[in-house]
């Protein structure tokens, strides 16, 4: 017998040139208007963005925990980019030469300018590293616990809270809190710091959240890791005694929030996914548990029994007001099937929010274990979107968070105010960022350190007797964001290399 023949293979190659170049029309028109759509969801629903966020982003994901209706919206820019790609391919092939050239024109200049008005990239000197010259290393200072009992801390990030949203009109509860603690002036959001986790991130360890290794062949290490080789507020406090906590109503999977507790002294960690392990429902609307049920199972866990009668730190992250417009909360009394506008529905957010976290400040400082109690307050990020606002764009800007300091004895009684003070007695407004809460409360806590007293990461604390200038006050909104927004070797450093 002979052997079967050999069946001849025909080339791909002849395929390809043949369907390439009626791809290639579609490919890059969907490209273009793909940009200029997700540019213009970008800016509808966040507000305008940095670089350093959508990378950060790019590597961490986690859309698929995030509110349903934000993803519903994406899918509907999705879908819109699909029909304007087929109407556009449709009409370029009838148009004349000259004609289709203006077209492509006006395309590629409109996905520029979209692009330029939605990410914001300041960064002047790529090759100077700005934030080594003035970093505080924590990890090199030598820390002192105060004398007697140490305190508890409750930290509370209040999702997109501007400081003009606390008022009696919309969050008349922490208005009136407002009135026994220390309000230090104007906390602004810097590069590094506009949005959630990064508002996290600068807050407890002193420094903007840059992304790291997305474009390297270590890629995949670095996103494992969080800042491994960084000491950041949590690290401190654990080190020293503390039993540190976090509630969150969101899924820890989201962008990395929950690998940067974990690898950072958080030994207790409940988000969206550990609540229904616990049974608590967890509405399908909304980023995941409402802000009523969180602060109650907040307080509640709060209650178990001490290890070894350590002092703990409460950390919590508020979900109700974020985007792309709040959620109403049934624990409050809201929803129903009513419509409600955008203002309408932040108004709620706003509304139950105040009413859950005033209920749990006061429950946290009336304790009367016999420890000190110290609460912070802080939005984490300004909203992205200007709604509940009726002024200028200016004043939009200019935007800064909400932030106050609380202290009570152990016997539960609050204690007074120690908002900073002219030479007249009246009250100072400092200019700070997000960088300065790190030593900050440190310093309320009753901590000492040394050699670098009162500094740590970027910061300086606001406590200091000398009150020495914040980065803000030296340098400004401006100058700051040019000098964060650059890549920094030590930056990358800290987050690779382990201690």
């Amino acid at each position: 017998m002979f052997p079967p023949a050999p069946v001849a293979v025909k080339s791909p190659i002849p395929l390809l040139r043949a369907v390439l170049p009626v791809l290639a029309l579609p490919a890059l028109v969907f490209v273009l208007v793909g940009l200029f759509a997700s540019c213009l969801f970008l800016r509808n629903y966040l507000g305008p963005v940095t670089l350093s966020q959508l990378l950060y982003h790019l590597q961490y994901g986690g859309m698929d925990y995030a509110d349903p209706r934000m993803l519903w919206r994406a899918l509907r820019y999705g879908a819109g980019t699909l029909l304007l790609t087929a109407l556009l391919c449709g009409l370029l092939r009838r148009m004349r030469p000259w004609v289709r050239k203006l077209v492509w024109g006006g395309l590629l200049a409109g996905v520029a300018l979209s692009v330029t008005a939605t990410v914001e990239s300041p960064c002047e000197d790529p090759e100077l590293d700005l934030i080594a010259a003035d970093y505080v290393d924590p990890a090199a200072q030598r820390f002192e616990r105060p004398a007697g009992p140490m305190p508890d801390l409750l930290l509370v990030f209040m999702e997109s809270l501007d400081q003009r949203f606390v008022q009696a009109r919309w969050m008349p509860q922490l208005s009136k809190l407002g009135t026994d603690g220390t309000d230090f002036g104007h906390l602004y959001t810097l590069n590094g710091a506009n949005w959630t986790v990064g508002g996290l991130f600068s807050t407890l360890c002193g420094l903007p959240l840059q992304p790291v290794g997305l474009m390297s062949r270590h890629a995949l290490e670095y996103a494992t890791r969080f800042f491994d080789g960084g000491t950041c507020l949590t690290d401190v406090l654990a080190r020293e005694g503390w039993s540190l906590s976090f509630y969150g109503g969101a899924s820890l999977k989201f962008a990395g929030k929950g690998l940067f507790l974990e690898r950072h002294g958080v030994t207790r960690r409940f988000g969206r996914e550990q609540w229904q392990q616990r049974g608590v429902p967890v509405p399908e609307q909304g980023w995941g548990l409402l802000d009523a049920a969180l602060a109650e199972q907040a307080w509640q866990d709060m209650q178990r029994p001490r290890e070894d009668g350590r002092p703990r730190v409460s950390l919590m992250l508020t979900v109700n007001t974020h985007g792309p417009n709040g959620t109403p909360d049934p624990g409050c009394g809201q929803g129903g099937t009513a419509p409600l506008s955008d203002n309408e529905q932040m108004a709620l957010a706003l509304d139950c929010s105040d009413r859950a976290v005033a209920r749990l400040v006061r429950r946290f400082l009336a304790q009367a274990d016999g420890r000190p109690k110290l609460v912070w307050l802080q939005g984490d990020h300004v909203s992205p979107l200007p709604l509940l606002f009726d002024g200028s764009e200016d004043q939009w800007k200019a935007r800064d968070l909400f932030q106050l300091l609380l202290r009570a004895d152990g016997q539960g009684h609050v204690l007074p105010s120690l908002t900073p003070r002219d030479e007249n007695g009246s009250p100072t407004e400092r200019q700070y960022s997000h960088f300065d809460v790190f030593a900050t409360l440190l310093d309320a806590m009753g901590l000492r350190w040394s050699p670098a007293s009162h500094r740590l990461g970027l910061g300086v604390s606001l406590l200091a007797p000398e009150a020495p200038a914040t980065l803000l006050e030296r340098e400004g909104v401006a100058a700051s964001n040019r000098r964060l927004s650059c890549p920094s070797p030590l930056f990358h450093r800290l987050w690779f290399s382990d201690r």
